[in-house]
């Protein structure tokens, strides 16, 4: 447990979520930690508890460094707004830059904005790890991330499948 108390997290790994004043769900969707290598990441959701496409949400992926994980993040994004009709498009669009604060501090992201929809992904790094966001409905330069210290606060949709 790292000095945050994620669960099998690193040293100097931070999991970053959205602000308190999030009125939505904020949900765990994932995390995980390789012991031999080091990787560790944390996924978190923040929107209508069950999805709903109108309502605004945020999914914020804070991964180590060089994880393999922090590209699968951007896939999965890329996905859900870039993939609609179930087909890639041909290229992406180029991303342009984005600043959100982080802790306080502002960090440039690179942003990709999905065509025709609300939808956006967007990647950037602090010292200690690698932040994918994607979301729809908010603007990710009004966003402000915050170190997540515990992971007790938020709700797991899949605790139930056991």
């Amino acid at each position: 447990m790292n000095e945050q108390g994620i669960p099998g997290a690193p040293e100097g790994f931070t999991a970053f979520g959205v602000e308190a004043d999030w009125p939505q769900s904020r949900q765990v969707t994932g995390h995980g930690h390789n012991r031999v290598g080091g990787d560790a990441h944390v996924h978190l959701w923040f929107g209508s508890p069950h999805f709903d496409p109108e309502v605004a949400h945020v999914t914020v992926s804070s991964v180590s460094p060089g994880n393999p994980e922090a590209e699968e993040a951007l896939q999965r994004g890329f996905e859900d707004y870039f993939h609609t009709d179930g087909e890639p498009p041909a290229d992406l669009p180029a991303p342009g830059p984005v600043t959100v604060t982080v802790e306080g501090e502002p960090v440039v992201f690179e942003l990709w904005r999905a065509g025709g929809s609300r939808g956006w992904v967007a990647r950037g790094r602090t010292r200690t790890t690698e932040v994918v966001l994607s979301g729809s409905g908010v603007d990710p330069e009004g966003l402000g991330l915050v170190r997540v210290s515990d992971l007790t606060c938020f709700s797991n949709p899949f605790g139930f499948l056991g």
